[in-house]
C-alpha cells in the first residue's frame, strides 16, 4: 500500500459473503526446454501481472476477515505503483532433489494431483484465517527440468470461477502482447462489486435445503484416509451415454428439461459414488448432489461480465438412495437417467427469484462464516452428499504467450492437491463446452470408496484413464 494515500475500503457483496475464506489454486503446465530463456519468461510474466492488476485493481486488494463481521477489501490506492513482492509474485527453480519428476515424466503420468503440492507450487499455501489481512491474489512461477508451472491462488471471497477466468484471459493477452502498465487504463468497473440490491425481508433460514443453520454439530471428521484421483472420460463415450439416457427417459424435442451431456456425466458419478457408500448409507436416506451455478446469466437483468466478483449460488438435486442404487453388479442406465434428470431439474430451477432469495439470505446471516458451516452440515459430504463444480471453461484455452514455452496454451490445468471427501470438479478442458477433447474429473473420496468407484467405472468401460 502507498505510505501517503490510504487504501479504499470496499464493502463486499452478498455473494462474496457466502464464499468460504479459502484460496482456489490452479496450476498451468508448459514445456520449457531452454533454461537460458528463463529470465526473459520471468520478465514477461512479471510485467503481464503488473499490467493486468492495473486493469483489474481488485486483484491488488487485501482481504480482511474478522469473525462475526462482514469481510472487506482494502483496495490499493494506485495499482500502477504496486510492488510485486512475495507472495504476490514468486519465482522458484526446483532441482531434481526438490521435485523428482521432469516435466516430460509428469506429463506421461497425467500430471497426477498427488504431485501438485501447494506447499511447493503456491506462493499462498495456507488458507486465510479469521483476523488476518490476506492478499487477493498470488502467482508463483516454478521451473523444473524441461518445464514451467504457473500457480495462481485466487482469494475465493472476491473471485469466483468466472471472475478468475476473466483475469486469466486478460493476463494471457497482456503477456502475449508484452503490454506494460502504461499501455492500459484502470478498469474501475473491476473494483465495484456486483450491483445486487436486497429488497426482501430476511427469509426463513429453514427454507433453504442446501443449508442447515441448526445448532446440530458438524459431522465428525472421518477416520478414513481421503484421496484424490483424476478420471478421464472420452467425449464419444459420454455422447453414447447421453443418447441412452434420453432413450430411457423417452424425451422428445419439446421437453423443457433435457439432460445435457454434463448432466449425464454427473449422474454417472452420483450413482457410482452411492454404490460405493451403500453399505453405510440406508436405502431410504436422502442423498444430495450440490451444484454450483453461475448466476450472471440467470438474473433479470443479466449481470455484465466486466463487473468483478462472486456470482454463485448452489442448488440441490435430491433422491432417496434406493432410487439410484440397484442390486445389479453393473451400473444401470436407468439409474443414471434418474440422477441426470434430477440434476437437470435442479439446475433449471435456478432463476431470478431463486437467486434473489439467496442474496437476501446471504445478507441476513450475522456471521458469513456460518454460511459455509451450514452448507457442510446440510450436505454431510463423507456420507450422503456431494459437492460439484464445473471448471470446463476456466483457463485451458488461455493464450499465455510465455517466451521460451513450448506452446502458447497450457498442456494441462490442475488444482493443487486436496482431498475434501465428496468434492468433484470437472477440470478445465480444451474447447470448454465444445470439441472432442477428453473430460477430466477430479474426484475426492476416502480411499476405500475411491477404489470401489474406480473399479466399477473401469470394469464397465466408462473411464479411459485414472490418474493418481
Amino acid at each position: 500500500m502507498s505510505d501517503t494515500t490510504p487504501p479504499r475500503t470496499i464493502v463486499l457483496s452478498p455473494f462474496d459473503r457466502a464464499m468460504g475464506a479459502i484460496y482456489i489454486r490452479k496450476v498451468f503446465g508448459f514445456g520449457f526446454d531452454d533454461p537460458s530463456l528463463r529470465t526473459e519468461a520471468i520478465s514477461a510474466l512479471r510485467q503481464g501481472l503488473l499490467t493486468t492488476i492495473k486493469q483489474h485493481p481488485i486483484a491488488a486488494a487485501s482481504i480482511e476477515l474478522v469473525r462475526g463481521r462482514d469481510p472487506i477489501a482494502l483496495a490499493h490506492p494506485d495499482p500502477s505503483t504496486i510492488e510485486l513482492s512475495p507472495p504476490l509474485f514468486v519465482v522458484k527453480e526446483l532441482s531434481a532433489e526438490d521435485f523428482t519428476y521432469t516435466y516430460q515424466q509428469l506429463c506421461r503420468q497425467g500430471a497426477p494431483p498427488s504431485k501438485m503440492k501447494k506447499e511447493i507450487l503456491s506462493s499462498l499455501p495456507e488458507h486465510p484465517q479469521p483476523g488476518e489481512i490476506c492478499p487477493a491474489l498470488g502467482l508463483q512461477v516454478t521451473f523444473i527440468e524441461g518445464g514451467l508451472m504457473l500457480c495462481f491462488a485466487f482469494h475465493h471471497t472476491i473471485f469466483d470461477g468466472a471472475a478468475s477466468t476473466t483475469f486469466l484471459h486478460a493476463f494471457g493477452a497482456n503477456v502475449t502482447a508484452r503490454r506494460s502498465p502504461e499501455d492500459v487504463v484502470v478498469n474501475e468497473d473491476a473494483v465495484h462489486r456486483l450491483p445486487i440490491q436486497v429488497t426482501a425481508a430476511p427469509p426463513d433460514l429453514s427454507t433453504f435445503p442446501e443449508y442447515d443453520f441448526s445448532n446440530i454439530p458438524l459431522p465428525s471428521p472421518s477416520s478414513r484416509q481421503s484421496t484424490s484421483r483424476i478420471l478421464t472420460f472420452t467425449t464419444a463415450k459420454l455422447a453414447d451415454l447421453r443418447s441412452n439416457v434420453l432413450n430411457t427417459l423417452y424425451i422428445n424435442a419439446n421437453s423443457k428439461h433435457i439432460p445435457s451431456l454434463t448432466d449425464c456425466l454427473r449422474g454417472l458419478l452420483w450413482v457410482s459414488i452411492l454404490r460405493a457408500r451403500q453399505d453405510r448409507v440406508p436405502l431410504r436416506k436422502i442423498t444430495n448432489w450440490a451444484i454450483a451455478v453461475n448466476a450472471r446469466t440467470r438474473l433479470n437483468p443479466r449481470l455484465r461480465t466486466e463487473v468483478s466478483g462472486n456470482a454463485v449460488v448452489h442448488t440441490l438435486a435430491t433422491a432417496e438412495v434406493f432410487e439410484l442404487v440397484s442390486e445389479e453388479l453393473t451400473i444401470d442406465v436407468f439409474e443414471i437417467a434418474v440422477a441426470a434428470s434430477r440434476i437437470r431439474h435442479a439446475v433449471d430451477a435456478v432463476g431470478d427469484a431463486y437467486i434473489r432469495k439467496r442474496v437476501a439470505l446471504f445478507s441476513s446471516v450475522r456471521d458469513p462464516a456460518e454460511i459455509a458451516m451450514a452448507s457442510k452440515r446440510a450436505l454431510d459430504m463423507p456420507n450422503t452428499g456431494m459437492d460439484f463444480s464445473d471448471w470446463r471453461e476456466h483457463g485451458a484455452d488461455v493464450e499465455f504467450g510465455i517466451p521460451g514455452a513450448d506452446s502458447s496454451k497450457p498442456d494441462w490445468v490442475r488444482k493443487t492437491w486436496s482431498a475434501n471427501e465428496g468434492a468433484i470438479n470437472i477440470l478445465p478442458r480444451k474447447g470448454g463446452r465444445a470439441g472432442a477433447a477428453d473430460w477430466e474429473v477430479l474426484l475426492a473420496l476416502n480411499a476405500e470408496d475411491m477404489e470401489e468407484v474406480c473399479s466399477v467405472l473401469e470394469d464397465g468401460g466408462w473411464v479411459s484413464r485414472v490418474v493418481e
